[in-house]
């Protein structure tokens, strides 16, 4: 151990990158090439620094210059403005308009306004507000004001040759600048000022230099170059702090594992030692082997016993033959044990798998490498059922344990598991997936707190919500608002009291639009935690419930004015009379007929007729209130029902009024026609006290007026 000691202080002590003045070099190198880095990082960000302000300055530049010529288009475009004259406005001198200057017929004095001088207006604005200065510049200008400085006049020879706009900066002048220009084409609107000057319509006839103050980018571009210095500043302390502790703990390392691989010596003689007393231990595990040998005959009965509590098949087989099998293995067969023993095991498999079989076999037994497992049918007592297993085949030897009397070379552990039921079960599983995905009904499963599990296709192809929408959510994602809480608490007392509930719900689809479907939830047993509480199917009848509507609609409505047709108003009679006998109110009946209608129809045909009878209607409708009936009741009689009157005199403007109206003339596609109109009106309780009565008397009362030269109106009398 001295000299191994020795050894290690001599390596320790050699020159190595990690000790003496060769590490202080590194640390400082590392140091050099971090800080070097950091520099240069900073540097680039200094430099992308200057590039954004610069971006910045030029798109808000082409932003105003858009702004400006979308202004100056809108004036060309409309031929110039006219604005008052005013001391900010005054005449252009530069403009040669015959009708530059004009007065309105209210004594208002105006001026047309071009694009140059609207351009000019708006940067006397911008200058005033926020400090912009916008020029218009040409190298012919027409205003002298417009002659380009040096820098447009460069800018517009750069134009010339193909340049779309142009960023400059002036920081050596009392306010910095940033300055920018772009290039006004020649438009058909500008040839009619510009023609004379020898200009074609996309030549490049001047331009619009914008002056914009630049203190604040310098004011943020300084902050920005501050924050990248102390930046670099933390990022070089760090960077350089973690290498010359990766350094560190390198040297460490390396120091100790010198002196580990100087110290392998000593534990080599260490080993030798060990080994000797280890040949000493072998010749007691030598006779403990052969009492080990002992006891695995012992453990044999314990073997068998395992083998028979199987729940799978087992078989040993000797040459093809079964010599070894449990009770498990009858069970599946149908038969005793001793009908398997003996036999070879081909003889158990269903005639349609034994040739595979067999020559797999052949196979496993010449060598071969064959799979250790495979699925086959079972031949079964009942040669109507057949058993489907998973067999798994195992050479004793590679098991490594000899069996008594079955440990022999060319002996093969078969298990069988039997999985019949197992794919009975999965194939059901299948169909239900199989339905669950194409069954044209929305299917939607929830849990015990209604929370979205799983829903199909048809869901989505119904409600426009995609699994992802709603998994995780509630069915109340569809809900309309047409039910009101009452109608949903009743529907789940429903359901948890008999497990099922089915009915007709209105629900929102994910578009907003409103759907109408049939629902049926019931309640499954849920026995684990993940599995659906309750499973929802519903199909949609929508189009089902509007055509029924639409049949409800043509049964009680006059197909040509859509008024209510007469089924339809003696229902509404009765609905009045029940309410006026319930709350003692009155109510008004107005029998209407048009008078020398049918000379319309004789003279200007029934195309004529139909039209006057629409407008008609419309006239009616529009003499009484959202809650009262106007109804046809066939040919040119029509009905008015008044639900609540509070006098006589309520009845009486609203037959002045429809006589009023049907008194106007009626421009039909035939031309045009006048008539008049008779009313009948009778009012409960007063002319009667049931619907028959009251309509019979508000006849009378429409026939006293006919008989009277029509063109009026009679409320019933009992002298009638």
């Amino acid at each position: 151990m001295a000299v191994v000691n020795a050894t290690t202080n001599g390596i320790l002590h050699q020159s190595t990158p990690f000790t003496g003045n060769r590490y202080r070099w590194l640390v400082v190198a590392v140091y050099s090439l971090v800080a070097t880095v950091t520099v240069g990082v900073a540097w680039l960000q200094m430099v992308q620094i200057d590039q954004n302000m610069a971006n910045i300055a030029r798109e808000r530049g082409a932003v105003l210059f858009s702004l400006i010529g979308l202004t100056r288009d809108w004036n060309a475009g409309h031929g110039g403005v006219y604005v008052p004259i005013t001391d900010a406005t005054p005449p252009n001198p530069y403009l040669k308009e015959p009708k530059r200057d004009v007065v309105t017929t209210d004594g208002v004095r105006l001026t047309k306004i071009n694009p140059a001088f609207m351009t000019r207006q708006i940067a006397e604005i911008a200058e005033k507000n926020d400090g912009v200065r916008i020029h218009i510049t040409s190298l012919k200008p027409i205003r002298p004001a417009n002659q380009a400085d040096a820098w447009e006049a460069e800018s517009l020879q750069q134009f010339e040759r193909g340049v779309k706009d142009r960023i400059g900066f002036f920081g050596d002048i009392p306010r910095p600048e940033h300055r920018y220009m772009a290039p006004l084409l020649v438009k058909q609107p500008c040839m009619k000022c510009h023609a004379g000057q020898g200009y074609e319509v996309g030549q490049i006839r001047g331009g619009i230099s914008i002056t914009m103050p630049a203190g604040n980018l310098l004011a943020m571009a300084r902050q920005q170059r501050m924050w990248t210095l102390w930046a670099a500043f933390a990022t070089f302390l760090a960077v350089a702090l973690l290498s010359h502790l990766a350094l560190k703990h390198a040297r460490r390392y390396y120091l100790g594992m010198t002196e580990l691989a100087m110290k392998q010596d000593g534990i080599i003689a260490d080993r030798t030692r060990e080994l000797e007393e280890r040949a000493v231990e072998l010749e007691r595990e030598v006779d403990e082997r052969a009492r080990s040998e002992r006891k695995v005959t012992e453990s044999e009965a314990r073997y068998r016993a395992v083998i028979d509590s199987s729940q799978d098949g087992v078989v040993v087989l000797d040459g093809g033959s079964i010599i070894l099998a449990n009770e498990r293995i009858a069970d599946l067969l149908d038969i005793h044990v001793e009908d398997v023993l003996g036999h070879p095991f081909i003889d158990f498999v269903a005639e349609a798998d034994r040739a595979w079989v067999a020559e797999r076999h052949q196979r496993r037994l010449r060598g071969e490498v064959v799979p250790n497992s495979v699925r086959l049918r079972l031949k079964h007592s009942n040669s109507r059922q057949t058993r489907i297993a998973d067999v798994l085949i195992k050479p004793l030897e590679e098991q490594q344990v000899k069996l008594g009397q079955f440990g022999q070379l060319g002996q093969w552990v078969v298990t069988i598991k039997d999985v019949t039921q197992q794919l009975r079960h999965e194939r059901e599983l299948q169909i239900a997936a199989a339905v669950f995905e194409h069954a044209t009904e929305g299917v939607m499963v929830t849990d015990r707190d209604n929370h979205i599990l799983r829903v199909n296709p048809a869901f989505t192809s119904i409600t426009g919500y995609t699994p992802g929408e709603v998994i995780g959510q509630t069915p109340s994602t569809l809900k309309s608002g047409h039910h009101d809480a009452a109608f949903y608490a009743e529907m789940w007392r429903i359901l948890d009291e008999r497990g099922h509930w089915e009915g007709e719900i209105w629900n929102r689809h994910k578009s907003g639009s409103i759907y109408v479907e049939w629902l049926a939830i019931s309640t499954v047993p849920d026995d684990a935690d993940d599995a659906g509480k309750y499973v929802a199917t519903f199909i949609d009848i929508t189009k089902r419930k509007q055509a029924e509507e639409l049949l409800r609609h043509k049964a009680h409505h006059d197909p040509l004015t859509d008024l209510p047709n007469r089924t339809l108003f003696d229902d509404r009679v009765a609905g009045a009379l029940a309410a006026a006998q319930r709350y003692s109110r009155e109510f008004a009946l107005l029998a209407i007929d048009l008078d020398h209608f049918k000379e319309v129809n004789d003279t200007l045909g029934h195309n004529a007729g139909d039209e006057l009878l629409i407008e008609a209607a419309h006239r009616l409708i529009s003499c009484v209130r959202a809650v009262d009936t106007v109804a046809r009741l066939g040919g040119d009689e029509f009905s008015i029902l008044l639900s609540e009157v509070g006098d006589v005199a309520e009845a009486e403007q609203v037959a002045r009024r429809a006589l009023e109206l049907l008194d106007a003339s009626f421009r039909l596609k035939a031309g045009e026609v006048k008539i008049t109109g008779s009313i009948g009106i009778a009012l409960y309780p007063r002319d009667a006290g049931n619907a028959a009565d009251l309509k019979r008397n508000a006849d009378r009362a429409l026939y006293a007026v006919k008989a009277s030269g029509r063109n009026g109106f009679r409320f019933y009398s009992s002298g009638l």
